[in-house]
């Protein structure tokens, strides 16, 4: 069996997915976690976090110098430049990294079909595809997909409920079934990746903490809740449509559309527990059921 990784060193740790995997980290024993932040970033974190700051631009000779004597590079930047990440990983094997965790989390983007309904996703395949080249180098890797992040996109509106005004948003019949994750879960996956380097190396990890569709989700909120929501309707042609359109003018906000049209589709292909297998064991990631997730969330507690 394949030795902890425990040095680890996490970009853009502020964000979404950023706060649960240091905190994750942090719980766990034997990490030592470091952040590396922009010198213009206003950021704070934990006490027990290292920060290492470098120069806006990420040049190579700094990022080189912050990644020596890290056992892992977990890279949690928006995947929107490829040119610019396959440079940061070009500069983890260079100092000597053993394990990279791309921007991944999201979508099944190894599966071509995805990347066709949600062409935006054709990023983080080039990027995962790039870090396939530096296996030989030593460094290996590890690309989480965890589907849509259920707490996340239930609490700020993206998966179409708003838990204030009880307004539902269902795309087509509302009955294709999606992989949802929460943020938790996606940190204690990285803190098993970790732990489990021989199992999780050079390969897609599959996760999920429920699966269920937008009716579904509509019942349990309408159940936790004790009201009747109001429904609008839209299709996920309109959805991806649209995003298309927003994207060509330079609104990065169609990319929402574009994820929205593409998940709630009922594409097989969107459903990896079924094409690909879940990971959840290997891991001791536990599933929840979809009330439970929901009833916590709408009383304001953590999942």
């Amino acid at each position: 069996m394949a030795q902890q990784l425990k040095n680890v060193i996490i970009l853009g740790a502020s964000g979404n997915v950023g706060k649960p995997t240091v905190d994750a980290l942090l719980a766990a024993d034997g990490f030592n976690v470091t952040v590396l932040t922009r010198k213009g970033s206003s950021a704070t974190f934990p006490s027990e976090v290292k920060v290492h700051s470098v120069d806006d631009t990420y040049p190579s000779d700094q990022l080189h110098a912050a990644f020596k004597g890290q056992d892992a590079v977990i890279n949690l930047l928006p995947p929107s430049d490829v040119k610019h990440a396959n440079a940061i990983a070009d500069a983890a094997a260079e100092a000597g990294v053993k394990r990279y965790i791309p921007s991944e989390f999201g979508s099944d983007t190894s599966n071509p079909k995805v990347v066709e309904l949600v062409p935006v996703f054709a990023g983080k395949a080039k990027i995962t595809e790039y870090l396939k080249t530096k296996e030989s180098a030593g460094m290996s890797w590890s690309a989480v997909v965890n589907g849509a992040l259920f707490d996340w996109g239930l609490q700020n509106g993206f998966l179409g409920f708003d838990l204030v005004s009880h307004n539902a948003t269902i795309l087509d019949s509302g009955d294709a079934r999606v992989n949802y994750t929460t943020l938790s879960t996606v940190g204690q996956g990285i803190v098993a990746i970790l732990s489990n380097p021989g199992e999780t190396a050079n390969r897609y990890i599959y996760i999920q903490s429920t699966k269920a569709s937008q009716n579904q989700i509509l019942a349990a909120l309408e159940k936790s809740t004790g009201k009747k929501w109001n429904v609008n309707k839209r299709s996920t042609a309109e959805a991806s449509q649209t995003g298309g359109e927003k994207l060509g003018k330079g609104d990065m906000s169609g990319i929402l559309d574009l994820i929205i049209g593409g998940i709630y589709r009922g594409e097989p292909a969107a459903n990896y527990d079924e094409t690909r297998g879940l990971d959840n064991d290997l891991l001791g990631l536990k599933q929840a059921t979809l009330e439970e997730l929901v009833d916590k969330l709408v009383k304001g507690q953590k999942v």
